[in-house]
């Protein structure tokens, strides 16, 4: 019997500066980083990290803190994309949790760039690709905020952005 996986779920724990290339004019985040971005291509999703990563290395009170960021798209086919920012208070590398959701036809060729990506990661903490990621789904799960972090007394939000297709014409990164 052949096992159909309807889709397919990572869990990339790297440093939030990772999500994106540097200016060497400007000292700030620039663009995605190319090998990210393969993977948002392959998604079909327009998202732009840099005014999250703006938002998020501006917040100098940051530690502690941090919401979970899910980026929704039209004919997504299931795929998904969430972001968890938070900080933990000892954390001296900005880690963040990465979580990406893919389905179909399209698993074979998201994986290959999400370890292409992974791998190009210059802190790499885990990874790891599941058909059902518990972690994803919390994050996903709209019912689950706001929440306790912890013994931190910190309440995370759910922050949902919409991913605006390709040749759209807005600023690609706009807030629902």
């Amino acid at each position: 019997m052949k096992t159909l996986i309807v889709s397919c779920e990572f869990r990339l724990v790297v440093s939030m500066s990772d999500l994106m290339t540097w200016s060497s004019v400007s000292d700030g985040p620039e663009v995605n980083h190319p090998k990210l971005q393969a993977v948002l291509d392959a998604l079909g999703a327009c998202v732009d990290l840099v005014p999250l990563a703006n938002a998020y290395f501006g917040d100098f009170a940051r530690a502690g803190c941090g919401d979970v960021h899910v980026f929704d798209w039209t004919n997504s086919d299931g795929s998904a994309i969430a972001i968890d920012t938070y900080n933990d208070p000892t954390d001296q590398l900005d880690l963040i949790e990465l979580f990406i959701r893919c389905s179909g036809t399209q698993i074979g060729d998201v994986a290959e760039r999400v370890w292409s990506y992974f791998n190009a990661c210059e802190i790499q903490i885990g990874a790891s690709q599941h058909a059902v990621c518990e972690r994803l789904r919390n994050a996903l799960d709209g019912s689950k905020f706001p929440r306790l972090v912890g013994n931190s007394g910190f309440s995370q939000r759910q922050i949902r952005h919409t991913a605006v297709q390709p040749f759209a014409p807005a600023d690609g990164f706009a807030a629902r």
